[in-house]
């Protein structure tokens, strides 16, 4: 890879013998390094592409999670785990509501107080 770096700064830093006042740069010369920029360019972009889709997306546990869902005609009830609280919220056509909220502990001993014995 430090190869093709080299190599394509060698062809894009104009060096001191092309910059003489007395020559008129040429548009063929011109091209050549912009097309071998814009390559370069377009060879970083796909190797960023191609190696981030490799790495895992990082993810912290436990801070955001969907406990339940239930529709309700046109609108929907969700209720979801935020860090340390439980937020319900009600979803539809009118936009997002905040219906409730409640610490993670208080929601889990309501929970084991529901479960049969």
């Amino acid at each position: 890879m430090t190869r093709y770096c080299a190599a394509a700064a060698f062809f894009l830093i104009p060096s001191a013998a092309e910059a003489s006042s007395a020559e008129s740069p040429s548009l063929t010369g011109y091209m050549i390094r912009i097309g071998l920029s814009l390559a370069i360019l377009a060879l970083a972009g796909y190797g960023a592409v191609r190696y981030s889709r490799r790495a895992a997306p990082l993810k912290a546990k436990g801070a955001v999670s969907m406990l339940a869902s239930l529709p309700l005609g046109k609108d929907v009830l969700f209720i979801v785990r935020l860090g340390p609280d439980v937020v319900a919220l009600a979803s539809g056509g009118a936009g997002t509501r905040v219906i409730g909220r409640w610490r993670y502990e208080d929601w889990k001993q309501y929970e084991d107080e529901d479960r049969p014995q």
